[in-house]
């Protein structure tokens, strides 16, 4: 018989609890998570037992918050900011070239990037 595990716990202070794994989700993940909801609720990290669950808990900025879909919406947005990180790291040696190439067809010169603003050496305020 296996026992169920509820992923949310209601906290006496009507917060709200949910515990996230650190192997499945990076920290830099549950961070930019974190902070696209802070206009929503207040979050509070805290590690917990084993080392790699971080337990997060909301607690309400207005009475009429709706917790429940909050936390549902943070665990969906976790799956989507791990993703564009996966695809970042999978993309950045593509990227790095691009951005080499833009430069490089650019025609900036090393003496130009050290140039005051105000000099104006290509003409461009005329």
């Amino acid at each position: 018989m296996h026992e169920k595990i509820s992923w949310i716990q209601d906290v006496d202070d009507g917060s709200l609890c949910i515990a996230i794994d650190t192997k499945l989700y990076s920290l830099e993940a549950l961070f930019r998570v974190c902070y696209t909801f802070t206009d929503r609720c207040y979050l509070f990290l805290q590690p917990s037992d084993p080392a790699s669950i971080i337990q997060v808990k909301f607690s309400s900025k207005t009475p009429d918050a709706d917790l429940s879909g909050i936390a549902a919406e943070f665990s969906n947005e976790l799956i989507n900011q791990k993703v564009r990180i996966d695809v970042a790291a999978e993309t950045h040696a593509i990227r790095e070239l691009i951005v080499a190439q833009a430069f490089a067809e650019s025609g900036l010169d090393a003496e130009l990037s050290e140039a005051d603003y105000r000099d104006d050496p290509k003409g461009i305020a005329q």
